[in-house]
């Protein structure tokens, strides 16, 4: 099969001259657990086609193997295997081994007794008899390698990359998380069609098959499992070795916060958990538990079995990839009650049916009594000795539940570290690891080396990050992410024993009914899974895998979360890439649409200025006024959102300081049309009359709103909305 490929190959394609190679790459961020390099021919296809993303580190060095056809040099790396075929012409002198074949064979399955494709049937190679799957034709024809230095995937690339398909597509049980998924096989992968996940980005998945035939991750297999990471000195260490912690927050994609856990899918958690393991080689997560799983009033300090359970197979995840957790309790409880008050009796109960259900299992590192306390009303308020007072109380009750794991708070301010409370203890004399949220990469180094000046503890970065959006929002981008993480790295190393970003993922509001915001662009992933610059600097921090002797083999619960579908929820606008969802939603299909907005050329977000939720189209800006509302049960819907959503007055802003001439009410087709749109709310009074203007370089009758611009096409003359909204969004983004 594989003479066939070649030739196949060749003939496809133009032959490209030969390359010189780069030097050998190693990877001391990663040592000691790789410890080997990429070089020659392989080095330069490696490192040509992709590098660490596409193909891993290297899982060994370079060494021959015997072939049908003769010795070969082959390098494993953790998604693929290279092999080196001096006698074919550039680029097809490195050629990647056929690992889907190679793992049937390993299962004692011969692909060639495998029910065949119709001859009929679409996208079917004769050479195999089998046909790409519908599900999985777009994935495989828009990957591949890049061999002919043109734009786009072609062809030839796409089989370099996957090979031709060695079965049907049928449902087989996935060795990543043991449940069942549309399955095909192709001689260099596996696709899997995981139909839960709403993005159909993420619907086709690629199977572990380098590192399934190694046998699982090769980085720990030389590591002893267990062994409590414990505070010595002012390090780390597990079983008498020193350990840096490199983690990262965690929140799994479009369920951030208390979501995480009341829409649980333990599928998705543990291949976003692979990923990063693979991609980034975190050994740590920061997980929050939230104090009212529930919810509702009253339900603070009720410790729900569900939420146990959870907490479970999260374990179970992490240890199989190698990670400790740090867990967060009482996330989002603003209550810090007095000593010998009912509000801590409800407290303390809580802990003692917690804490002690975990307190032998070494997959976590440590209890983090609360985040960001300093950060809560009580706090702020002028309370903080109360808050310092519970905090004490608290760690004493998790020291005595749980003597074996190591205590810490997430203060969000580091001078308040070492601030007395009524006892005269500090946040540092309690906590056995001494956590430091840090958001000024600037300042990074001089923050730790104070935090250093006041205890001999361990310290870890228990948060930082920048976000990357929203796009002409925040100032930010991801270059400026990277350069911060750069030098956050720089401070932490030599200074701390841990960092934790955050957080791991951008978390995608566009499926959701949250608005966009900085929050949601803080991750090292991007939506659609790939990497963001950032994520090279954490990988470069050097952090051994930390195996556990705890296992467990729990079945991975999943709730089915699904996003909303109803009148109110994000409704995807064909060739814009953007949703219309909730009030905004209601306007644009009780006003017109595209045709009164034009359409979205943002997504919903929360304006930094003053918080009020703002999105952007062609034709117009809309706010968000929810107190503006009334009780929708009184008045017709369509009052109830003109209230609640209000168009910008962009016509205003275009117009300031121009002539327009007196205003006139719109008339013939201006008027037929402001009126179709309900032009009164929507565009306002008029500005001017009908005026001739330049737009686009052409001579248009226009005339000007309060809240926009109608316009009259020169060729058919039909009215449309101008495009003041586009307008003002090119202002917001010059202004950042």
């Amino acid at each position: 099969m594989r003479s066939v490929l070649l030739a196949f190959l060749i003939l496809l394609a133009p032959i490209a001259p030969a390359r010189a190679q780069p030097a050998a790459r190693c990877f001391p961020e990663a040592a000691p657990v790789i410890a080997d390099c990429v070089a020659g021919a392989i080095g330069a296809f490696w490192q040509r086609q992709g590098g660490l993303p596409v193909f891993g580190y290297p899982i060994g060095p370079e060494h021959a193997e015997q072939s049908a056809a003769g010795p070969l040099t082959v390098q494993l790396f953790e998604r693929a295997r290279l092999e080196l075929h001096p006698a074919n012409q550039p680029p097809y002198d490195v050629l990647l081994g056929r690992l889907g074949a190679d793992a049937l064979a390993a299962q004692g399955r011969d692909w060639q007794t495998f029910p065949k494709a119709g001859a009929a049937a679409a996208h079917r190679f004769a050479e195999t008899g089998h046909a790409i799957d519908a599900r999985f034709w777009p994935f495989w024809s828009a990957h591949g390698l890049e061999f002919d230095g043109r734009r786009g995937t072609g062809f030839a690339e796409s089989l370099a990359l996957f090979g031709m398909p060695i079965s049907e597509a049928a449902v087989e049980t996935s060795p990543t998380d043991g449940r069942p998924y549309l399955t095909q096989w192709f001689e260099r992968a596996r696709f899997e069609y995981h139909p839960e996940q709403p993005r159909p980005a993420d619907q086709v998945q690629l199977g572990l098959l380098q590192r399934e035939l190694q046998g699982g991750a090769p980085a720990a297999a030389n590591l002893a499992p267990g062994g409590f990471v414990q505070a010595s000195g002012a390090q780390l260490t597990r079983l008498g070795q020193p350990v840096l912690l490199k983690g990262a927050n965690y929140y799994p994609q479009w369920r951030p916060w208390a979501d995480m856990w009341s829409e649980w899918d333990g599928p998705q958690i543990a291949r976003e958990l692979r990923q990063a393991r693979d991609d980034l080689g975190l050994n740590a997560l920061r997980v929050m538990v939230p104090y009212n799983f529930s919810g509702k009033k009253g339900g603070g300090g009720k410790l729900a079995p569900e939420l146990v359970a959870r907490l479970r197979e999260l374990l179970q995840i992490a240890g199989s990839l190698d990670m400790r957790l740090i867990v967060t309790l009482f996330d989002f409880d603003h209550d810090f009650p007095a000593a010998g008050s009912a509000g801590e009796a409800r407290d303390l109960a809580y802990l003692r049916e917690l804490v002690p259900q975990f307190a032998d299992d070494e997959r976590i590192a440590m209890w983090d009594v609360h985040n960001e306390p300093d950060q809560y009303e009580a706090w702020r308020g002028g309370n903080a000795a109360e808050v310092l007072s519970w905090l004490g109380r608290m760690a004493d009750a998790v020291h005595a539940l749980a003597p074996r794991q190591l205590v810490t708070v997430g203060m969000s301010l580091h001078p308040n570290l070492w601030l007395a409370g009524p006892d005269g203890r500090r946040v540092i004399d309690y906590s056995d690891v001494v956590s430091v949220h840090n958001y000024d990469a600037a300042t990074a180094a001089r923050q730790l080396d104070e935090v250093r000046a006041h205890t001999a503890k361990p310290i870890v970065v228990e948060e930082f990050g920048w976000p990357t959006g929203p796009a002409c929002v925040e100032n930010y981008t991801e270059d400026t992410q990277l350069a911060l993480f750069r030098a956050e790295m720089a401070a932490v190393r030599g200074r701390a024993s841990g960092a934790f970003a955050w957080v791991l993922r951008d978390f995608d509001a566009g499926p959701t009914f949250r608005w966009d915001s900085r929050e949601e662009h803080f991750g090292l992933y991007r939506p659609d899974g790939s990497l963001k610059p950032a994520a090279a600097e954490l990988r470069g921090l050097a952090a051994p895998p930390l195996p556990s002797a705890t296992t467990s083999d729990l079945p991975l619960t999943t709730t089915n979360p699904q996003f909303a579908d109803d009148q109110y929820a994000p409704l995807p606008i064909a060739g814009s890439g953007h949703t219309v969802k909730r009030a905004f939603r209601r306007a644009w299909e009780l006003f017109g649409g595209a045709t009164s907005f034009g359409p979205p050329i943002t997504e919903a977000f929360e304006r930094p200025s003053d918080g009020v939720v703002v999105q952007y189209f062609a034709g117009a800006a809309l706010e968000y006024h929810p107190d503006a509302g009334l009780d929708p049960r009184s008045i017709p819907e369509g009052e109830q959102v003109m209230r609640v959503v209000q168009p910008v007055a962009l016509g205003v802003a275009y117009a300031a300081g121009r002539s327009l001439g007196a205003p006139a009410a719109p008339r013939g087709a201006f008027r037929d049309f402001y009126e179709r749109i309900n032009g009164a709310w929507r565009l306002g009074s008029p500005l001017s009359g009908e005026l001739t203007e330049m737009v686009d370089g052409v001579a248009t009758s226009v005339q000007y709103f309060e809240r926009g611009r109608l316009e009259r096409d020169p060729q058919s003359g039909a009215v449309r909305v101008g495009g003041l909204g586009a307008w003002a969004w090119a202002g917001q983004c010059a202004a950042h």
